[in-house]
């Protein structure tokens, strides 16, 4: 499993370095961008994106100062989701705000499904308390699994088994999303797009920490895309397209 999750973890680098090194050589696609923009200066350079922010994997850079920051996802056809952003449930509650009574009642729900994990996330009780919560913040969500400054950020969605590249201005992309609220047995999901789930797995890399302990990985939460499901929504506004 380790071996696993380093070859998924290479994949995803050898995505952003593609796609880093592959816009630079369409400047149709470079000029959509300008005139999204409103961008003056010619392109300089693209950088990955790493050490600016952990939402951006590629930087791309023109010569006025100006830069556009790619969230890049790779997908392949028979995969239906892809992994958005994922957290531990204190990080969460801090980010949105809520007490130490709602972070251990959270933590709490979490935990209880690890210890049965055929059991719903959210009892009937618990989604009409907290349904209320998810609905207020379902747009804050979005943007938290997505995004960290939107108006100079692109969603780039690649493709692996035809090498077609997909982009989406950012703010285009949470302003199509909805954001409805609807409770499954994994969490819940926000409109089409986008799940809430407990992260699961065997934390194959935390032996030490018992499933049934909010520090183990598994109990971290977890964003998921529904990528063929976004790549429908967002046909209106995609920005551009390029093969590889």
């Amino acid at each position: 499993m380790k071996n696993k999750n380093n070859k998924n973890a290479f994949a995803g680098m050898n995505i952003e370095i593609l796609i880093k090194n592959s816009i630079i050589d369409h400047p149709a696609v470079i000029e959509k961008m300008k005139n999204k923009f409103n961008i003056q200066g010619s392109l300089s350079n693209t950088a990955g994106g790493g050490i600016y922010g952990d939402k951006s994997d590629v930087r791309i850079n023109f010569t006025c100062g100006h830069y556009i920051d790619a969230n890049v996802k790779g997908f392949r056809d028979n995969v239906g989701f892809n992994q958005l952003t994922r957290t531990s449930v204190s990080k969460f509650c801090d980010d949105f705000a809520l007490g130490q009574r709602e972070k251990v009642e959270l933590e709490n729900i979490i935990v209880a499904k690890s210890k049965n994990t055929r059991n719903v996330l959210f009892s009937q009780e618990q989604q009409e308390k907290w349904g209320v919560f998810f609905a207020k913040n379902a747009k804050g969500i979005l943007k938290y699994g997505f995004a960290n400054n939107p108006s100079r950020e692109i969603l780039v969605l690649y493709n692996r088994d035809t090498s077609v590249v997909k982009i989406y201005a950012m703010k285009d992309v949470l302003n199509s999303l909805p954001t409805n609220i609807v409770f499954t047995k994994g969490g819940f999901n926000i409109g089409c797009c986008v799940a809430f789930q407990r992260k699961g797995g065997n934390g194959s890399l935390s032996k030490d920490i018992p499933k049934t302990n909010i520090r183990h990985p598994g109990n971290n939460i977890q964003l998921k895309l529904k990528v063929h499901r976004i790549i429908d929504l967002l046909e209106p506004v995609k920005l551009a397209e390029y093969a590889i």
